[in-house]
């Protein structure tokens, strides 16, 4: 949209690194990979296909390109079925002790994961699901590890996609708009996926996702934000669209949480995020998370741009795009909060750095708000 916030621009990598690094300190705060390599094995123990010896090893965290509000651990495991030995490499999501968010159903993220499998969009294999922490302390699950690596948070000038030849970029920025367009193509319903429709309280869908989000900032106990962003919530909610597709939204539509082997998308992570609304949701969040994070940094040379990336959104899915100023506000709600949210997640020592990038979300929601609602 590249009505990106004016405040002064800070290396937006080394912040994106920061927040990453801030984010695994919290997540990880008191537990060392030796505790959850012995969790991890009664776990796996504990499995009714397991009926020999288990061996995990190898528990470390995730590359730099991952995030999301839930911690993540890789780590290798072995153990003995009926069938013999199986061996392989997994990935622990868990929930952390002190969380982003005002709510987690970590049984929902798993559930929907398996939904998908079965459908086109490719997602990892889910194994095992500790819901109440009994082997784990935490609540978590266990899913397969998928080849591939996943962009930055800010991707045009490092990593998979900024080292990339200049036909490669073209390839992948391509094919993560494809995508997204499978993952509007699931048919929720058949999928199970109806109670994403009780996720907030609200007679529409973008009413509902809107409430969450306001429930989530209540929760942040954040005055400040609660009284500037009002006005656009009830902008928002009194101005829903009533001429949209309903479909599953990621809800995190953004590079990082989409791996690449041999530029094709080998799966889509991280969906605690995940709603039913309109497709112009995730593209309006793609766009709107670069305004907040990397804007200013050049375009890498063969990459889609954004419109170029709607065109093909619209070319492979056979939908046109609609409304697309209301859902770059509603998004930039959804950051603004998130941003809130970090505000009380993190630590007072690493709020020092980071804070320049947090109020960037806020402050493009109040611009956009006044450019587009007048409010």
């Amino acid at each position: 949209m590249g009505d990106s916030s004016k405040v002064t621009r800070i290396d937006d990598n080394e912040l994106g690194a920061q927040i990453v690094s801030h984010s695994r300190q919290a997540r990880f705060l008191g537990t060392s990979p030796e505790e959850w390599q012995v969790r991890l094995k009664a776990l796996i123990a504990a499995q009714e296909e397991v009926v020999g010896d288990v061996s995990v090893e190898n528990v470390r965290q995730v590359g730099e390109a991952a995030g999301g509000s839930n911690g993540t651990l890789l780590f290798d495991a072995a153990f003995v079925t009926k069938d013999g030995l199986v061996s392989g490499k997994f990935v622990l999501r868990f929930l952390p002790t002190e969380g982003l968010f005002h709510e987690y159903k970590l049984e929902a993220q798993f559930g929907l994961q398996k939904a998908l499998e079965s459908t086109s969009v490719p997602v990892p294999a889910q194994r095992w699901l500790d819901a109440e922490g009994a082997y784990l302390v935490r609540p978590g699950y266990v899913m397969e590890q998928v080849e591939g690596v996943s962009p930055p948070m800010v991707w045009k000038v490092a990593g998979l996609i900024a080292e990339a030849s200049v036909e490669d970029r073209r390839s992948m920025t391509t094919e993560l708009i494809r995508a997204v367009a499978d993952i509007h193509k699931v048919n929720w319903r058949e999928a199970g996926l109806e109670w994403l429709e009780d996720r907030a309280a609200g007679k529409n869908p973008i009413e509902r996702e809107v409430n969450w989000y306001w429930d989530a900032l209540s929760w942040s106990g954040n005055n400040e934000y609660i009284e500037s962003l009002g006005p656009v919530r009830e902008w928002l909610i009194a101005n829903e669209p009533l001429d949209m597709d309903l479909v599953l939204c990621h809800g995190d539509c953004n590079f990082g949480n989409y791996m690449f082997s041999n530029n094709k998308v080998t799966a889509v992570i991280d969906w605690e995020m995940s709603f039913l609304g309109a497709p112009e949701c995730d593209l309006s969040f793609l766009v709107t998370g670069h305004d907040v994070l990397g804007a200013e940094l050049p375009w890498p040379e063969g990459a889609l741009s954004f419109e170029e990336m709607f065109a093909e959104y619209e070319r492979v899915s056979g939908r046109k795009l609609r409304n697309m100023d209301y859902f770059y506000l509603f998004s930039a709600y959804r950051i603004a909060v998130i941003n809130v949210l970090a505000m009380k997640h993190f630590p007072e020592e690493a709020l020092e750095s980071i804070m320049p990038i947090l109020k960037r979300g806020p402050e493009l929601c109040i611009a956009r708000s006044k450019k587009i609602a007048g409010i």
